[in-house]
């Protein structure tokens, strides 16, 4: 089996990362993997010696394509732009293509956008959410729910201990992700206003870069208990770092840095907000606010931060149910997918 995965993202962020996942697993497994990316992309220094695989630099998805020698079987489309790819595919070549969908955003009117959405073997979409999203706009896409994975990004005791003591006495609340507005970093900072006074023991960290980050900054001028540590190579370390983390979106496929936190057994209170509830259950394994709620999310704060019982209880149902978001099962579950499509495809 010969697998070619289009990624043309422009930048590295959560998508590029389950793309990295899934083709390492999938190497473990003996598959043959071509990558097709945008020249220069991080996901070929991230895969740098797998082993089966060959990056291919591309433009734009109207390039590409290769000759007849490069022939895969199945083509797998991980952003919006490799979806135009993988159609092309199939006109040119008659290979199959399936598309995972990401975000929970309505699809673009355009023909082009129904038709490849239409013509793909496998839509498969991280949320039920997404899901949704997908058949309202297409109802006859042919869809199913395959979930991110966490990433395990590994953490030491001596560089937690370390980033803790930076924090000394401190009770640690912590967002990590790309500084965009759906993201609710505005939120966070809102909530903190309220805290700052009540709850002098509370240090928010936003640990991540990105283009609103100078207007975050505005907003959070003058407010002693936030800091911005940007971008951080050994995310794992800081993530175990953290007492509470927030994810308050306005808007998310699914939230895989909520598995991030769970996988390093750090409470989480998250937005009720795309497809975050396919992994809360509100007072099970984590906290569901509002969306765009400063006043619920500061009193879910408070809540875990005086309540320690609770944290332990909420991490400790988190770990339990972990098992089906590993690199290795989601793995397994996009092995089967590309093998049922491919008997499809030869009937």
């Amino acid at each position: 089996m010969h697998i070619c995965h289009v990624n043309l993202a422009r930048g590295f962020s959560g998508g590029e990362r389950q793309t990295v996942n899934l083709i390492r697993q999938l190497a473990e497994r003996g598959i043959h993997q071509t990558l097709v990316a945008r020249p220069g992309s991080r996901l070929f220094d991230e895969l740098e010696g797998t082993p089966l695989f060959t990056g291919r630099e591309c433009r734009h998805f109207l390039k590409g394509h290769g000759k007849p020698a490069d022939l895969w079987d199945l083509v797998h489309c991980h952003d919006g732009k490799g979806v135009y790819w993988g159609l092309l595919e199939r006109f040119f070549r008659k290979t199959p293509y399936v598309i995972t969908r990401r975000v929970d955003n309505p699809l673009g009117k355009g023909g082009g956008t129904k038709l490849a959405y239409r013509m793909a073997s496998r839509v498969a979409c991280l949320s039920s959410a997404i899901q949704n999203a997908v058949q309202d706009r297409v109802p006859d896409a042919k869809t199913t729910v395959i979930p991110s994975s966490f990433s395990g990004f590994p953490s030491s005791e001596e560089r937690v201990s370390a980033i803790r003591q930076r924090f000394d006495g401190k009770v640690l609340v912590g967002q990590v992700g790309r500084l965009l507005q759906h993201k609710g970093y505005h939120v966070t900072i809102e909530a903190a206003r309220k805290l700052v006074t009540s709850h002098p023991e509370i240090q928010f960290l936003f640990i991540g870069e990105g283009p609103d980050e100078d207007w975050l900054r505005d907003l959070a001028a003058g407010l002693p208990n936030i800091q911005f540590v940007g971008f951080q190579q050994d995310v794992g370390n800081w993530l175990a770092a953290l007492d509470v983390f927030v994810f308050p979106s306005l808007s998310e496929g699914l939230g895989s840095t909520i598995l991030e936190a769970m996988q390093h057994e750090v409470p989480v209170i998250a937005s009720r907000a795309g497809g975050i509830p396919d992994l809360i259950k509100n007072g099970e394994n984590g906290i569901l606010v509002e969306p765009g709620d400063p006043d619920t999310l500061r009193v879910a704060i408070e809540t875990l931060v005086v309540n320690e019982r609770q944290r332990e209880w909420l991490t400790r149902r988190a770990i339990q149910g972990l098992a089906g978001f590993s690199p290795n099962t989601v793995a397994e579950r996009y092995l089967s997918l590309y093998k049922h499509v491919l008997f499809e495809f030869g009937e």
